[in-house]
């Protein structure tokens, strides 16, 4: 049998222990990278969770919060309606208009001679308003036409410093078939029907023109 002997045993052993060093600080060197990612992945781990947890609680409370949202919004909306009623009736009664001051200036210039026997009005219109008033009555005097177209006049004067517009026209005049006491004296008497006319309140403001596209 034949002897081998390895005189570079130590030679060999040394150059093998070389060999695995790169490979030990590869391994090192991997193992390193991989503990990096693990811990990255775990931090990303625990972000996702509370991520999730924070998401879970506003869920909840956007729960509990959406019923209170849709009864805010429904008690908004009716709020917004009642707004508006309350507008409009507040419109309503400042353009409202009064007969009671009208009125009051007819009888200012009907004279004693005038015995009104029938008085109405009308009223027509938003914010610029035409108002139609009519006047019957009876006049006596000398001159019981005369009376009556006085009063004509006076109606047309009084209120054409307070309105616009303002007309005064007889519908009808005729001489009475009777006589009345006045002053002691006898006089006849004038039947006569007066229609007086004016316009009241502001024109409305007209709306903004459109943009041009």
């Amino acid at each position: 049998m034949a002897l081998h002997l390895n005189l570079y045993h130590e030679v060999n052993k040394a150059k093998a222990i070389k060999r695995r060093d790169p490979l030990k600080l590869a391994l090192y060197g991997l193992a390193a990278v991989v503990a990096g990612f693990v811990g990255y992945y775990v931090l990303e781990l625990v972000k996702l969770h509370q991520i999730n947890s924070q998401l879970t609680y506003v869920k909840g409370e956007f729960t509990k919060l959406e019923p209170l949202a849709k009864t805010a919004k429904k008690r908004e909306e009716e709020l917004n309606t009642q707004m508006k009623s309350g507008d409009l009736l507040v419109k309503k009664i400042e353009n409202r208009f009064y007969w009671a001051p009208m009125l009051e200036q007819v009888m200012q210039v009907v004279p004693r001679e005038v015995q009104v026997t029938h008085l109405a009005g009308d009223i027509a219109g938003e914010g610029q308003r035409h108002c139609a008033i009519t006047l019957d009555g009876l006049s006596a005097g000398a001159d019981a036409r005369k009376v009556a177209e006085d009063l004509r006049t006076a109606l047309a004067e009084k209120f054409s410093t307070s309105f616009k517009n303002v007309t005064s026209k007889f519908r009808s005049l005729e001489d009475g078939t009777e006589m009345v006491m006045l002053n002691g004296k006898q006089v006849p008497t004038a039947m006569f029907a007066i229609s007086l006319e004016l316009t009241t309140g502001a024109v409305a403001a007209a709306p903004p023109p459109r943009a041009k596209k």
